[in-house]
């Protein structure tokens, strides 16, 4: 059976009224699985894309009446639960194609601004905060926010199915950008409890999803089988045991360091095979995520070039060796004593071993402490503060900082250009410009050598790419429950461990912490230090600091922005009790969850042994 051209049209201009149409035909033709697979596989998952946004709408619908009749709390939750299975069962979608929408539907219960308009405090809402009302709250008064959070997240809901741009979103090349998002998705914030953290439906909503991509792919299935039938099953093998893993074990007990070992990875592997095998190009320009990276835990995982603002940042191997030159010369320092490398040290990991630095004065200190520059290239905001985008402005704040290095990148052109190296170096560096010595071409040597600190291949990752490395029993404990229990990895997101938000890679979060100004236990006092606050003047951001990198966290103690804690054992301790909420000095602001973690010393200690296992080899030579 052809399509007429009406219906043609019609599917590109009106994708609702279109879907509507087909589900009418699937309850009145007999002949509908014809007319389905005379569809492409794109026609066919923008078809399931609007069913399910439909069935979710339905399930909304239920919900709101339910509180409406005043419904006991487990009669909400249950129907609570399957709205959210509907929803995940879109969500790789949503998230991909409507990233806004996506936040407004999931996003997490805290307040946030906008980067251009941080004044602006917005309210969360979503699925989370609903959450909150529904399984945090048991008295009368939830039902009239309960019922406006159910009616905003079907307004939402309605918006997608009638988005007027959808006829120009469903490509094959984006489709199956989206399926490695969702599995990216998946293992860093699905199995962590980071979308459910209070009903901890985690698991079967994460088997959702891996229905929802079972779903997509089918559509491609018949081509698929003509050109590698060995690959298709090795995916539903793969997936179908992955469902059952999901389906088999609890929350708290979940082995997630299996799962993404025997079936995110290979899972993603497929997925992207199954794309080359289809010979689906990608036409979607510049991805944090390299094409084709083959498991989320490859060295070369991530696209540096994503991270530069354009081209004229990119490194070259000219501007790295010169870069590494100026990074480790005192002639950027006004006093000609202090270089980059003074407080970046290469054999602590690029910090410098002491809570806050001294001043360039040798007298007093400076207030925050010194961060490793490892990995600092996948960061979209640089300093503790987040107050700059790019390395090249982070290091002209530095060297014009008159407590830092008191220097000038202006007056350091005329000794630069009559150095009897520098000249030739920067010549090769910028051959194709007129000025090859600039303020920017300084700053961007030395950036150039800072992106080439990347991080990303350790046992631990060597391990989960199964190459033969070995993790002891306590390191494969200690990384479950950094990913469950100890909800570490709900802010320091697999596989960066950073705060970069996976799966888009393009917001660094910061949290409040309520971290204290001393080591005191007895009498703490929260650190005085505003952080983020310093320059956004939002209340959001009043004592927020960047989440920084915990591969090789055992080689950059001391601990947090002030350096107060020397050990990882006190960083834990602090975390167990709840942070400055634990100790009765957080600020009302503080994100990090205020509960107890209930971790015991046997498990605090494995956490610290697995986070140890992320010290990388590539430190060692630099």
């Amino acid at each position: 059976m052809r399509l007429s051209s009406t219906t043609q049209r019609l599917l590109v201009k009106s994708p609702r009224v279109f879907a509507i149409t087909i589900l009418l035909i699937l309850f009145t033709v007999s002949s509908f699985p014809v007319f389905l697979d005379d569809l492409t596989p794109k026609e066919k998952v923008k078809i399931e894309y609007l069913k399910r946004l439909s069935s979710l709408e339905k399930e909304l619908k239920v919900l709101e009446t339910a509180i409406e009749k005043g419904k006991n709390h487990r009669e909400l939750q249950l129907q609570f639960r399957k709205c959210r299975l509907e929803y995940k069962k879109i969500a790789y979608a949503i998230d991909y194609f409507n990233p806004y929408q996506a936040r407004l539907l999931n996003g997490p219960a805290l307040q946030r601004t906008e980067e251009d308009n941080p004044q602006t405090i917005i309210e969360p809402q979503g699925f989370q905060v609903l959450e909150e009302y529904l399984f945090n709250n048991k008295d009368g008064n939830f039902r009239q926010p309960a019922l406006q959070q159910t009616r905003n997240i079907a307004k939402t809901v309605r918006w997608l199915i009638n988005e007027p741009d959808l006829q120009y979103k469903f490509n094959d090349d984006v489709i199956f950008q989206a399926l490695r998002a969702a599995i990216i998705r998946l293992a860093s914030m699905g199995i962590s409890g980071f979308d459910s953290p209070i009903a901890q439906n985690s698991l079967p909503e994460s088997e959702a999803v891996i229905t929802a991509i079972n779903t997509c792919l089918s559509f491609y299935k018949s081509t698929l089988v003509k050109k590698d039938s060995a690959l298709a099953g090795r995916y539903s093998r793969t997936a179908a045991a992955a469902q059952r893993m999901l389906r088999s074990q609890s929350f708290a007990g979940f082995d997630r360091l299996t799962f993404i070992k025997e079936y995110a990875n290979p899972l993603f592997k497929y997925i992207t095979a199954i794309r080359d095998t289809l010979g689906v190009e990608s036409h979607t320009g510049l991805m944090p995520v390299n094409p084709s990276a083959g498991t989320l835990t490859d060295p070369a995982f991530f696209n540096t070039d994503f991270f530069s603002p354009n081209e004229r940042y990119r490194i070259t191997k000219e501007r790295v060796e010169l870069g590494k030159l100026l990074f480790n010369d005192a002639m950027l320092s006004g006093t000609k004593n202090r270089s980059c490398a003074s407080c970046h040290k290469a054999n602590l990991a690029f910090t410098d071993g002491v809570s806050t630095p001294l001043a360039l004065d040798e007298k007093t200190f400076l207030p925050r402490n010194t961060p490793t520059l490892w990995n600092s290239v996948f960061q979209t905001r640089q300093f503790f503060d987040s107050r700059t985008t790019t390395l090249e402005n982070q290091l002209s704040d530095v060297v014009h900082n008159s407590k830092e290095m008191q220097g000038s990148l202006q007056e350091m052109i005329p000794a630069l250009k009559t150095h009897p190296t520098y000249a030739s170096l920067f010549s090769a560096a910028y051959k194709n410009e007129t000025e090859t010595i600039t303020q920017y071409n300084i700053a961007n040597a030395i950036a150039s050598y800072i992106r080439t600190l990347v991080a990303t291949d350790t046992r631990f990752d060597r391990y989960l790419r199964g190459e033969g490395s070995r993790l002891t029993n306590e390191e494969k404990s200690g990384f479950n429950l950094f990913m469950g229990k100890a909800k570490c990895g709900t802010c320091h997101y697999f596989p960066l461990f950073n705060g970069l938000v996976p799966p888009d890679f393009n917001e660094t979060e910061s949290e409040v912490l309520g971290v204290p100004q001393t080591r005191d236990t007895i009498r703490p006092v929260l650190d005085p230090d505003l952080g983020k606050y310093n320059f956004t003047k939002s209340e959001v951001h009043r004592h927020a600091f960047k989440t920084p990198t915990l591969r090789n966290i055992e080689l950059t103690a001391p601990y947090m922005h002030n350096g107060v804690f020397q050990t990882l054992e006190e960083v834990m301790i602090f975390y167990n009790k709840g942070g400055g909420a634990g100790l009765h000095i957080a600020p009302p602001n503080q994100t990090l969850p205020p509960d107890k973690l209930g971790l015991t010393q046997k498990e605090i200690n494995n956490i610290i042994t697995f986070m140890k296992a992320l010290t990388d080899e590539a430190v060692k030579g630099k």
